[in-house]
């Protein structure tokens, strides 16, 4: 048998997929949206392929036959999308249910950003009390020194 022939229907179908499977078809091309967020699309990607082939001899001449055949599928399927917003980076995935664990992960990035919010309001209100009561303390002893 001439194992060039065999060789060659898996060279054939390799190439051919090759040239529908890349990085692109797991890790898709960014897509920005209008408010500065990008969207990643994260896949899973599958395939196989196989062949076979077998030399038969002519019956009524000299020499043999070659009979074979190479065939392959693919599968291609969403699993997730990476969300990258304002330096946060969330992975939302496709097929599973959120746990409340996650929906608290989810959400911490506004958490700290409120508590931090309040915090700074909180340290603004004091500092500008502290100036009131000092220019009130210092009203009081003003007109001692006009007189």
């Amino acid at each position: 048998m001439d194992e060039n022939k065999v060789s060659d229907l898996f060279t054939l179908a390799s190439e051919k997929f090759k040239g529908l499977i890349d990085a692109n078809s797991v890790v898709g091309e960014p897509m920005p949206v209008g408010d500065g967020t990008v969207i990643i699309p994260i896949s899973k990607v599958s395939f196989g392929f196989g062949g076979g082939g077998n030399e038969f001899e002519k019956k009524n001449s000299a020499g043999t036959r070659f009979g074979g055949g190479a065939g392959g599928g693919a599968s291609v399927q969403a699993e997730a999308f990476l969300v990258i917003n304002n330096g946060n980076v969330r992975l939302i995935p496709m097929d599973s249910p959120s746990t409340p664990i996650d929906k608290v992960i989810d959400m911490m990035p506004g958490i700290i950003d409120k508590a931090n919010g309040f915090i700074s309001s909180m340290s603004d209100k004091r500092a500008a009390k502290k100036a009131q009561q000092a220019d009130a303390a210092a009203d009081t002893t003003a007109p001692e020194e006009i007189l």
